[in-house]
């Protein structure tokens, strides 16, 4: 099965985003948008991960999890991978943030441990907004309102790929109550 484990966000953060990206997609032809339910943070792609590998998987990321206390996370602007100007991916950036980014190092020294390969790029907090798949001019966008937004919930999510995209569901989801 293929997993990632993500930061989950709060409705009311998915709902304006979805309102966000609404004010200016009809604008951009060539984007597949996320749909609202679908907005994350990655902490963490996994892959084909096989069944075995699950309790393993999910002790760790239990044990991890118990030691961090919900956080705060600001929206900031909107990013492309690897740019703006040849985006293959549309992002809405994220504030830095101590504890994300200590939670996404070290769920790559636990899952390294469990034979996961650690990630090469530096992490970048951001929310997929969308997939770019053609040439794509996005000077002009509306600002986003800078919001803050509590993360209270880690997810071992599974994505299952279908004819009309991927779906998500929770393998297991942790609260952050430290």
């Amino acid at each position: 099965m293929r997993l990632f484990i993500a930061a989950l966000l709060p409705e009311e953060i998915r709902e304006q985003l979805t309102n966000y990206v609404d004010s200016f997609k009809n604008s951009l032809d060539g984007v597949k948008w996320e749909k609202s339910e679908k907005l994350h943070v990655t902490l963490k792609f996994l892959g084909d991960v096989e069944e075995p590998k699950l309790d393993d998987i999910s002790n760790s990321l239990g044990k991890l999890v118990s030691q961090y206390s919900p956080f705060s996370l600001n929206l900031t602007e909107l990013g492309g991978f690897p740019n703006l100007k040849k985006p293959r991916i549309l992002y809405h950036g994220l504030s830095n943030n101590p504890q994300l980014a200590n939670l996404a190092y070290e769920l790559e020294g636990e899952l390294n441990g469990l034979g996961f390969e650690k990630e090469n790029r530096k992490f970048v907090p951001h929310i997929t907004l969308g997939r770019v798949k053609k040439k794509i001019n996005i000077e002009h966008r509306p600002p986003i309102v800078q919001t803050s937004f509590q993360i209270t919930q880690i997810g071992l999510i599974k994505s299952e790929l279908r004819p009309g995209g991927s779906v998500y569901s929770p393998v297991k989801l942790l609260k952050l109550e430290k």
